[in-house]
């Protein structure tokens, strides 16, 4: 009776562990039932609210659930994927961007968390073009003139970016580096406030991607002085190369998604296959235009490939900007 006993609660506990995975499978299958929230690093207003924004209204269309977003900008647009990672459950109901900054970001400050397995990597989607900007009106009429200001004004030379940590911020330092001069940076809270920040003369150039400052640039209101493209663009024509001036500097950041980390694979899919056919669209590539993006699509495995190759080469950018974190 005691062996039938043992036999019998064995069969219970299989019966329940069979159930409950039963159940996971179901819920995968299912998934979504209910809206998701995508966490993006920025304000509300810059190229990357703006771009996220549409790609979760046609990834919703795919998944029939709502994508709401929600803009969480500071450390270097890790505060939004950092928090969902230490907080959220492996479920596919809260997703987050990832930028550059996300495989940057601990080598510039002390961190609680790994950027690479505190996460899931879902997609990566596209990437910017960067450049640097100065207000019209300013005297600064080519890199040249911004460069002999900055070193007949050590540290006189203000450059406004989205926030401190972020590309723009790194790309404004290494160029200082390279060129040997000393600029003091104004991190803000997103684009829109580093552009008027310019354009009402508080700083004297902001480094920006090229389809936030774009508008300012055919309105006549900003001038561009230096990309980071690795050829002159057709938008920007005229504009030298930060490498044509013998800077090495080639910068398309890329974007994507991820979310916690040890995501089910049918999840991850679902998401990978919704963003992607949101990505392949016309009416996205219509905006990538706009914003004189670029395409850039990796599936779940190859993302996280880059993100660790990636990550090991972040290093060098963070040392030439002088910015690397005192062990």
């Amino acid at each position: 009776m005691r062996l039938l006993g043992a036999w019998s609660r064995r069969g219970i506990l299989a019966a329940a562990l069979l159930a409950g995975q039963c159940l996971i499978a179901t819920a995968q299958e299912a998934y979504p039932t209910r809206s998701i929230r995508l966490l993006v690093g920025f304000a509300a207003g810059g190229a990357t609210d703006v771009t996220f924004r549409k790609l979760g209204e046609l990834a919703s269309k795919q998944l029939g659930q709502p994508i709401i977003i929600e803009n969480k900008p500071g450390a270097g647009a890790t505060l939004a994927p950092s928090t969902m990672a230490k907080t959220e459950k492996p479920d596919g109901y809260t997703i987050a961007v990832a930028t550059a900054g996300l495989l940057r970001y601990p080598y510039m400050q002390k961190v609680d968390w790994d950027p690479i397995k505190d996460f899931t990597w879902i997609a990566g989607l596209g990437g910017y073009s960067f450049a640097l900007a100065v207000n019209a009106d300013s005297p600064l009429k080519n890199i040249g003139d911004l460069i002999a200001y900055a070193k007949e004004n050590p540290g006189k030379l203000t450059i406004a970016t989205a926030g401190a940590g972020t590309t723009m911020h790194l790309l404004a330092e290494a160029l200082a580096g390279m060129a040997e001069i000393e600029i003091t940076h104004v991190g803000y809270r997103g684009s829109s406030e580093a552009g008027t920040a310019v354009l009402g003369g508080h700083t004297m150039a902001t480094v920006d991607a090229v389809g936030t400052i774009l508008p300012n640039i055919e309105s006549g209101r900003m001038r561009v002085l230096l990309s980071f493209d690795a050829q002159p663009t057709d938008w920007l024509r005229g504009v030298p190369t930060a490498k044509s001036l013998g800077y090495d500097l080639v910068y398309p950041a890329p974007y994507g998604l991820v979310g916690p980390k040890d995501m089910p694979a049918p999840i991850v899919d679902k998401l990978y296959q919704a963003f992607k056919a949101a990505a392949e669209s016309d009416e996205y590539h219509k905006l990538l235009e706009t914003l004189k993006q670029t395409e850039w699509h990796r599936a779940p495995r190859e993302y996280e490939q880059w993100a660790k190759e990636f990550y090991v080469s972040e290093r060098s950018l963070v040392d030439r900007a002088k910015l690397l974190r005192q062990p």
